[in-house]
């Protein structure tokens, strides 16, 4: 319970409750708690009244404007900012993002300016629930006002209160406007209880021609609620920052706790997968956009308690939207007949019955798990497999009466398994990837991403792909070169069919390929002097007994020519003489002496 209390007193800025009685209209009185010695004309029109707020750059003052007798809330620098020049500019950009900006929820800028006595932005004042009396005017109160005082939310109240913010910041995300500061404190809410983001001073313009406020390694964040990568690099993070924010508020009032703290334990089941979805520290399994997000939560809202009609009393037609009774067969406004089939037996029904005559089947669950079938398929073909997994628990108490129904089911449930499985295979190709780039097993690396690729939207590895080529033609490199040092020929050479030639890496190859072919050439040489030796050596071993046979003759003569010369070589005639003792003939007997010796 300490702790509890302490998450929620962490959430509410330290704020005196004011209660301030406004002077008439018209009345001319100066008397304020603000005193200003420059800076006239903006007291011209304004009458001061108050101080509402502050914070580490700025404060905020209501006042009452002169000539139209509204209240507004006007946000100025502290004296001891003015002199940095780029907080100056973050004022003006957080009135100009916002004024961009026209949403029900999100706060109205009337005007900017600069006087002597700094910048300032006047701008909307947003009171909080009304006060007894009515002459006074109600303190501003925030989300983490009212989660202090009245406790977290009920489920289906914080579900409709977030999906409020989401449709602000999809419109300012539509608007390239980048809040990066969602929290308790920047959400106001008015004297009905609906919400205002303010606070826009941290907010990211997404246009070509806004200058950049955040500098390359800056951090920004707000403990809890800010998105991680705010804490590395500001000027890198897209709208899924706010994804995070917006999560990180859903959580705050189911629980009432910081989402510092997170515990998916905390949150009810329904909507714990598009929390931990939101709160991902990898902002690639975040949802790709607010409008996923808002999606996934308009689907998972607490379920009602309307008790089922027990019997067909009327119908309403689908073209005029008038009800009609049963027993009419015609619609009395447009004249249609009301006509429709059951998607459970087919036999025709009046539009708006909720369960057929013949069957018993319930319209409206059928025409519910067509719908979550629809979507399921269309979250398919977008790859958001946790989607489909949740919509397939949507379904979870249809009860098919017949073939068709079942069929249906079965198709959701098969598209479900589908879902779970990508979503286990992105897993394993995860692991895989990280195994095979451990391995320089690049190949097989390449064909993971590219199936990861076919499963997801996300670029978790483009940097890798990037780099594979590289990698590889390294590997096969430092493999090209071991393989010349251990003189495995065929390897290198089936190595250098692989590779192809890369800038400064040419070179290196053309060597490579140089003493690959001049070992080719040079087995080429050996493997035909080999067979000038074996045709020799069986000129030798013959050219004896055909000199014993009684060869005769000039052909003769020529052929015995080498032999009588190689018997005049030092060893070799050595080995001849020997030969030809064997066969009782010599090579140097002339062949007219048959194979008697000449010796």
């Amino acid at each position: 319970m300490e702790d509890h209390q302490e998450s929620l007193q962490e959430e509410t800025e330290t704020r005196a409750t004011v209660r301030i009685k406004l002077p008439p209209p018209h009345d001319s009185s100066e008397s304020t708690v603000f005193s200003r010695t420059e800076g006239g004309a903006l007291e011209s029109q304004y009458q001061w009244i108050e101080k509402i707020g502050g914070g580490g750059m700025g404060v905020v003052y209501l006042a009452r404007d002169r000539r139209l007798g509204r209240v507004v809330a006007i946000k100025r620098l502290h004296a001891k900012c003015l002199k940095d020049e780029n907080l100056k500019t973050r004022l003006f950009q957080e009135a100009r993002a916002t004024a961009s900006l026209s949403h029900i929820h999100i706060v109205h800028i009337y005007a900017l300016g600069e006087d002597t006595d700094g910048p300032y932005i006047v701008m909307e004042y947003i009171g909080g629930p009304q006060l007894e009396d009515r002459e006074q005017i109600a303190p501003p109160f925030t989300l983490a006002d009212r989660v202090h005082r009245e406790g977290p939310m009920a489920l289906d109240v914080a579900i409709d209160f977030v999906v409020k913010l989401c449709r602000a910041i999809e419109y300012a995300h539509e608007n390239h406007v980048i809040h990066r500061d969602l929290k308790p404190s920047n959400v106001l809410l008015d004297a009905g209880l609906e919400p205002k983001i303010v606070d826009f001073g941290l907010a990211q313009v997404r246009r070509s021609d806004a200058e950049p406020l955040t500098l390359p390694g800056e951090r920004m964040l707000s403990l809890g609620y800010g998105a991680p990568e705010q804490e590395s690099d500001a000027s890198l993070v897209d709208e899924r920052a706010d994804v995070y924010g917006l999560g990180a508020l859903l959580y705050f009032c189911v629980t009432g706790k910081n989402p510092r703290y997170f515990r998916q334990n905390d949150l009810p089941e329904v909507i714990r997968m598009p929390v931990v979805k939101a709160l991902e520290t990898d902002r690639e399994q975040r949802w790709r956009d607010v409008a996923g997000l808002r999606s996934v939560l308009q689907q998972t809202r607490a379920p009602g308690t309307m008790a089922l009609p027990t019997g067909k009393v009327t119908w309403r037609c689908k073209w005029c939207d008038t009800i009609n009774p049963v027993v009419v067969r015609f619609c009395g406004k447009c004249g249609w007949d009301g006509g429709v089939f059951c998607p459970e037996c087919s036999s025709e029904s009046r539009f708006g019955t909720q369960y057929c005559g013949v069957c018993g089947a319930d319209a409206k669950q059928y025409e519910a798990a067509l719908r979550v079938l629809e979507e399921m398929r269309r979250n398919m073909d977008r790859k958001e497999f946790a989607v489909v997994a949740q919509e397939e628990q949507s379904i979870s108490g249809f009860r098919p009466q017949g073939a068709n129904g079942r069929s249906l089911l079965e198709q959701v449930h098969e598209l479900g398994e589908k879902a779970r499985e990508s979503l286990r295979r992105r897993t394993r190709i995860r692991a895989e990837v990280e195994h095979g780039l451990s391995q320089a097993h690049y190949e097989q690396v390449r064909s993971l991403i590219e199936e990861y690729n076919q499963l997801a939207f996300d670029s978790a590895f483009d940097e890798i792909e990037k780099k594979l080529d590289g990698l590889q033609l390294d590997r096969d490199m430092r493999r090209l070169r071991d393989a010349i040092g251990n003189r495995q020929w065929q390897y290198a050479e089936r190595l250098l069919r692989d590779i192809r030639f890369e800038g400064h890496r040419s070179s290196e190859l053309l060597f490579f390929r140089g003493q690959v072919a001049g070992h080719r050439r040079w087995r080429r040489i050996r493997r035909r002097s080999l067979r000038v030796a074996v045709l020799l050596l069986l000129y030798l071993l013959l050219a004896g007994p055909l000199h014993r046979a009684g060869g005769n003759g000039y052909v003769f003569d020529v052929l015995w020519a080498p032999a009588r010369h190689a018997q005049r070589i030092p060893g070799v005639g050595r080995v001849l003489e020997q030969y030809g003792r064997w066969f009782n003939f010599s090579y140097t007997a002339s062949p007219a002496a048959g194979g008697d010796s000449a010796e």
